[in-house]
């Protein structure tokens, strides 16, 4: 690759698409040079260092779901609303099994963009649960119910539970349907 043609959004594909083949944690930029056909050095002239890479990987997977998520649920309210936020969340999940690690490894409290767009995501849930709920610390408790479950049926399945006889897919609809009923009724 010509150093010319080299973007930010190039270097992060190719860091997503290594990260599935030997993991996160094992992406390095003489990996990513290696991979691009450039030499690692000219990483450094989009990214101060791997942290930074990370940093702008979780941005550019956030800005992804947070774009699906509202493309999704337009037209959306109530019980269709939460049923298509999380099957849209978790099938993002799944697609991006390996990126989706960024989101619990990242120090993001400290990168403003970061947490712009955790809270856009945040604001996406509270629009989808204010069907229900009007009172704001209510509606807090309830978005995060939403994601823990969310992130951790998620989490424990990419770790391999979830083996036997029951289907997976049936208690996961049974969790989102069991969340809409403990919402308010209108």
């Amino acid at each position: 690759m010509q150093k010319r043609n080299l973007t930010k959004e190039k270097i992060i594909q190719v860091a997503f698409l290594l990260a599935d083949e030997i993991g996160l944690n094992q992406v390095t930029f003489p990996k990513i040079a290696e991979k691009l056909g450039i030499k690692y050095p000219s990483l450094y002239n989009h990214f101060n260092n791997m942290d930074d890479l990370k940093i702008e990987m979780t941005v550019y997977l956030l800005n992804k779901l947070n774009l699906k998520l509202m493309q999704k649920l337009i037209g959306k309210s109530g019980a269709d609303a939460v049923r298509e936020f999380a099957y849209v969340y978790r099938d993002f999940a799944f697609e991006n099994k390996t990126a989706y690690g960024l989101f619990m490894n990242i120090p993001s409290t400290e990168d403003e963009e970061v947490n712009h767009l955790a809270r856009e995501t945040t604001g996406i849930i509270h629009q989808v649960l204010d069907f229900y709920i009007k009172d704001e610390t209510h509606l807090i408790h309830k978005s995060r119910a939403l994601r823990s479950f969310l992130h951790g049926f998620i989490s424990l399945k990419f770790l391999g539970y979830f083996q036997n006889a029951a289907n997976s897919e049936d208690s996961f609809q049974l969790m989102v349907e069991d969340f809409i009923l403990s919402l308010p009724r209108k």
